[in-house]
């Protein structure tokens, strides 16, 4: 796959404080009386998403920021996402995503078997259908983009300055492209409401047409007061993954949580989060997109799992 066209740094996400709802489009934080009767609501499905950063790149070992632009894999990158094959055995994804970008794209095909460590494709048939998604892709992290990290977005423009022979501060400049977490967020959470709603189609179309009988298309290890699961594969970013974490389940996570250096939640290659997002009762959401019409709520099963880069298997929860 061709390397996305570089463009534009959110390096940390500010949590959201624990008294309030992580986003108001798809948390309830009410009373308990209240929480109750919305339960009540859910529908007999849930979506998994097991979100999964990509392997280390030749970018990560320089210390060098991002973005939206790319880098290869380093050979430990591609020896690691060859040891998190672990983690998907056994596993029945519903669907596989993974970013646009080629340091997903390569890593998702590593460790969904696809390809092999040398770049060559696996001879081996495989159902796996591998869906490239940009609004997986990493948050736009503009000026700072290619520099190194401890550089502020003020050193890093006027370095970009001095590179291109301009003095002049009132002489624009071309500055590859910069996201806020909302920006990220909106496109992270569009992607999860068409989730939603094809997961709902799927299944009430199928019990419409076949009562009492399992879907072949998802998992099918509910009994008869569990929700059916659909597993969802997702190769995507640090910067991203942390936003969804924060806006989806921040008031779940434990205080003790790994940090990087700036303070943020810590997002190490190939480590996985797990989150279940559980849709309320609704047989056909409307075709028209409506935000509005996409209820659901996120619940934290796994965070930052590392069990499959030990060829153990991830169980949870309670977090690692």
């Amino acid at each position: 796959m061709t390397a996305a066209v570089p463009q534009g740094t959110v390096d940390a996400v500010t949590p959201t404080p624990k008294s309030s709802s992580a986003d108001p489009l798809t948390r309830d934080d009410g009373a308990d009386d209240r929480d109750e009767a919305e339960n009540k609501k859910l529908a007999p499905f849930l979506i998994r998403l097991h979100l999964l950063r990509h392997g280390e790149t030749h970018a990560n070992v320089k210390n060098l920021v991002l973005g939206q632009g790319d880098s290869p894999l380093t050979d430990d990158g591609v020896a690691v996402a060859s040891a998190a094959t672990a983690y998907v055995e056994g596993l029945r994804f519903w669907r596989t995503y993974c970013s646009d970008l080629y340091r997903a794209h390569r890593t998702a095909r590593i460790v969904l078997g696809l390809e092999d460590g040398d770049g060559n494709a696996r001879g081996t048939t495989s159902d796996v259908d591998l869906i490239v998604d940009s609004r997986l892709r990493e948050l736009a992290k503009g000026a700072r983009e290619g520099y190194l990290k401890k550089l502020s977005h003020d050193e890093a423009m006027a370095m970009r300055r001095r590179e291109a022979g301009i003095s002049d501060n009132e002489v624009e400049i071309e500055v590859p492209k910069l996201e806020s977490i909302d920006d990220a967020w909106r496109r992270a959470k569009d992607w999860i409401d068409c989730l939603v709603r094809d997961a709902s189609d799927d299944y009430y179309s199928f019990n419409d047409a076949k009562e009492g009988q399992d879907d072949a298309s998802c998992d099918s290890n509910e009994s008869e007061n569990d929700p059916k699961i659909y597993d969802v594969f997702a190769l995507s970013h640090s910067a991203l993954i942390r936003t969804m974490i924060h806006k989806m389940v921040d008031a779940e996570l434990p205080s003790n949580y790994a940090t990087t250096k700036e303070g943020s939640l810590s997002i190490p290659n190939l480590l996985c989060t797990v989150i279940d997002v559980r849709t309320y009762e609704c047989h056909h959401f409307p075709k028209e997109r409506d935000d509005h019409s996409i209820r659901w709520r996120p619940s934290l099963f796994r965070l930052t799992d590392v069990s499959h880069l030990s060829k153990v298997p991830p169980k949870g929860p309670p977090y690692l």
